[in-house]
C-alpha cells in the first residue's frame, strides 16, 4: 500500500530543486540590482520587489498545474496556448516598441515564450498520434514543420535568433526521441544550416556579435565588453566569493546583469563554491526531467517531458556558456535565477507540466494509435486499449 501510495504523488525531488533554485534566486536578484536601480533613481528594492511578485505568481502556477490540471488536457490548450502565443507577437511585432532594436516585448510580457510552449505541445501531440506514420515525410517534416516554421519566422522578424536557435535544438531532440525518419531530418538539417549562418553573418547585431567573439584578445572590447567583464566576475570570484554583496562588476561594468549575466554575479560573489552547487542543483533538475519522460505512461507525456527539460537545458546551457566565454554574449536568461519574467513564469510552468506527468494517475484520458514494434510491457504503452486479436 506505501508503495502504492508513493507512486501517485508527484517528483518531490525536482519540486525541491526548483523551489530552492527560485529562493536562491531572490537574494542573487537584489545584489546583482541593487547598484542598477539605484544608479537609474529607484530604491535599491525596486527589482527585488518586482521579482519577489512575479516568483510568487509563478510559484502558484506551477503548483496548480501540477496538482490540478491533467497534463492530457495539454492536447488541445497547447493549440490555444500556440494561437495566443502567435496573435502577441504579432502585435509586439506592429507595436513598435522596440527595444535594443528588438520588438519582442508588449504589456510587460515576451510573447515569444508563449508560442514556444504552444509550439512543443502541439509538436508533441503530433507526434504522439502518429502511430505507424511516424516515418512519414508528413509526420516527420510537414506537422511539425507548420508549427515551427511559424514560429521560425516571427522569430527572425523580432530578431531573436539565440531563441530560435535553442528551439531548433529541442525540437530535433524530441523528433529524435519519436523516432522521425532520420534521412528526412538530416535533409531539412542540412538544407537549414547555411541559410541559417547566412542570415547571423548578414544581420548587424548578430554579426557584431560574432565577430567580437572569435576576434583576437585585446580586439573590438566595446563589442564584447559583456563577455570580458563576465569573465572578470567569475574569474574575481575564486573558490569563495568575494561575499554577499561584495562584488565589483556589477557596479556599472555588466550591462543587464541581473538578467543576461547573473551567473557571473553569483560566481564573483559565491566563488566555486557557490557555483557548483547552482550547477548540481540544474543537473539534478534535468537528470529528473529526463525520468519523468522516461516513466510517463503516454507518448505524449514522454515527448513534452523531453522537450520542457531539454528547453529548459538550452536556455541554461547557453546564459552559462555565455558567462564562461564559450557563446557569443546574447541576452538569455538563467533560468528560475535571473530576474523574473516571462521566461520565469514559463519555466514554473514547464516544471508544474513535469509535476503533472511524473504523477501515475495522470493522463489516463489519452487515447494513441498503436505503433509497432514497441514493447505492451514498456511503460509507454501501460494506458492503452487495443482492439487487435490476441492482445
Amino acid at each position: 500500500m506505501e508503495n502504492t501510495v508513493a507512486n501517485t504523488g508527484m517528483n518531490k525531488l525536482l519540486l525541491v530543486v526548483v523551489l530552492l533554485l527560485i529562493c536562491l534566486g531572490v537574494p542573487i536578484v537584489y545584489t546583482a540590482s541593487a547598484h542598477f536601480a539605484v544608479s537609474h533613481g529607484l530604491p535599491a528594492e525596486y527589482y527585488l520587489q518586482k521579482h519577489l511578485i512575479k516568483a510568487v505568481f509563478g510559484l502558484i502556477l506551477m503548483l496548480g498545474l501540477a496538482r490540478f490540471l491533467d497534463y492530457g488536457h495539454w492536447v488541445w490548450l497547447g493549440r490555444i496556448t500556440f494561437f495566443v502565443g502567435v496573435v502577441l507577437t504579432i502585435a509586439a511585432l506592429v507595436s513598435g516598441h522596440g527595444v535594443k532594436g528588438a520588438n519582442r516585448w508588449i504589456l510587460g510580457i515576451q510573447p515569444s515564450e508563449i508560442m514556444k510552449l504552444g509550439m512543443l505541445i502541439c509538436i508533441c501531440g503530433k507526434f504522439s498520434q502518429a502511430g505507424d506514420n511516424i516515418k512519414s515525410v508528413a509526420c516527420t517534416i510537414i506537422q511539425p514543420g507548420i508549427f515551427f516554421g511559424i514560429t521560425a519566422f516571427l522569430l527572425i522578424l523580432q530578431p531573436n535568433y539565440s531563441m530560435l536557435m535553442m528551439l531548433s535544438m529541442v525540437v530535433i531532440c524530441v523528433m529524435l526521441t519519436a523516432g522521425v525518419n532520420y534521412k528526412y531530418l538530416a535533409i531539412t538539417i542540412g538544407a537549414a544550416i547555411p541559410p541559417g549562418i547566412i542570415m547571423l553573418l548578414m544581420t548587424g547585431h548578430s554579426s557584431k556579435r560574432i565577430q567580437a567573439f572569435t576576434a583576437a584578445e585585446g580586439e573590438m572590447v566595446a563589442s564584447n565588453w559583456q563577455g570580458e567583464h563576465a569573465l572578470l566576475a567569475l574569474g574575481n570570484g575564486g573558490f569563495s566569493g568575494t561575499g554577499f554583496g561584495m562584488g565589483v562588476q556589477k557596479l556599472g561594468y555588466l550591462p543587464e546583469v541581473h538578467k543576461d549575466v547573473i551567473y557571473a554575479v553569483a560566481g564573483e560573489e559565491f566563488g566555486f563554491m557557490g557555483t557548483f552547487f547552482l550547477l548540481a542543483l540544474y543537473a539534478v533538475l534535468f537528470a529528473q526531467g529526463f525520468s519523468i519522460a522516461r516513466q510517463s505512461s503516454t507518448r505524449f507525456g514522454k515527448y513534452l517531458a523531453v522537450a520542457l527539460t531539454f528547453s529548459l537545458f538550452f536556455n541554461f546551457l547557453v546564459h552559462v556558456c555565455v558567462c564562461v566565454g564559450l557563446f557569443p554574449t546574447t541576452g538569455q536568461p538563467l533560468p528560475f535565477i535571473s530576474f523574473g519574467g516571462t521566461n520565469l513564469i514559463y519555466s514554473c510552468v514547464a516544471v508544474g507540466i513535469l509535476l503533472n506527468i511524473s504523477r501515475s494517475n495522470t493522463g489516463k484520458m489519452i487515447k494513441e494509435p498503436y505503433m509497432s514494434g514497441a514493447s505492451l510491457e514498456s511503460s509507454a504503452y501501460r494506458n492503452y486499449e487495443f482492439s487487435r486479436s490476441g492482445v
